[in-house]
């Protein structure tokens, strides 16, 4: 008796295309969530990182060569121009602004916070922030007027 081992078809069988059409769908699916995920956590992060050096310069800027007249824990009264005064303020303990001091307008600087805390340690403004996640970050201003 003699036994054919070959196959009369060649190609391949319904079955194992089946399964190799659903092995390559579950690959695109897991590469298209991954691709998803890294584009969030690239705009969230560094989105958020320029955002908070920008904000580091203006300050910079701002009070860089102001003459700082009253400083709280929440609030830098300072003067650039001898005829104008400037506040910058934790407003709400949310915002950080800056104002005119008699409130003819304001400019938010930062926003979603849920603790600011400012300080001043010889010519160096310390700004603390906490945002809504919990992550703090320091703001060092030299002020050298």
């Amino acid at each position: 008796m003699i036994i054919n081992l070959k196959s009369k078809h060649r190609g391949f069988v319904l079955y194992e295309s089946i399964l190799s059409l659903m092995i390559a769908i579950m690959t695109l699916g897991a590469l298209q969530e991954s691709i998803q995920l890294l584009k969030t956590i690239q705009k969230t992060s560094f989105r958020d990182q320029v955002r908070w050096h920008i904000t580091q310069e203006k300050l910079q800027d701002v009070l860089g060569k102001a003459q700082i007249i009253k400083l709280d824990e929440d609030i830098i009264i300072y003067q650039n121009d001898p005829n104008k005064r400037m506040v910058l303020e934790a407003y709400g303990g949310r915002m950080l602004r800056i104002k005119t001091a008699d409130n003819k307008g304001h400019e938010p600087i930062m926003t979603n916070l849920n603790k600011i805390n400012i300080e001043k340690i010889q010519n160096l403004v310390i700004i603390t922030t906490e945002n809504k996640a919990g992550q703090k970050s320091q703001m060092c201003i030299i002020n050298d007027p």
